[in-house]
């Protein structure tokens, strides 16, 4: 199915996505490194583990990333650029 225009989409409408993945604490650490985000939060272990939360969190970017990337096939993917006048 390729992609929505905006005007396509209704309120409450859900999508499933049949493409799965379980994201590892070395997916965070990477993605933490390679945006050069040195939070002691998201990567380091022992730092995390004396705070509130008792142990590293995941980066928000990270899952704000993964929920778009998500949204390509259900908004862009096979669509061509249509330009109203």
């Amino acid at each position: 199915m390729p992609g929505l225009h905006f005007e396509d989409f209704e309120p409450g409408q859900e999508f499933r996505h049949a493409l799965t993945r379980t994201v590892t604490e070395m997916d965070n650490t990477m993605f933490s490194l390679l945006t050069m985000n040195p939070q002691p939060l998201h990567i380091d272990a022992h730092f995390a583990a004396s705070t509130e939360f008792g142990q590293r969190l995941f980066n928000s970017l990270y899952t704000l990333g993964i929920m778009i990337g998500m949204t390509v096939y259900d908004t862009t993917l096979g669509r061509q650029l249509r330009i109203s006048a």
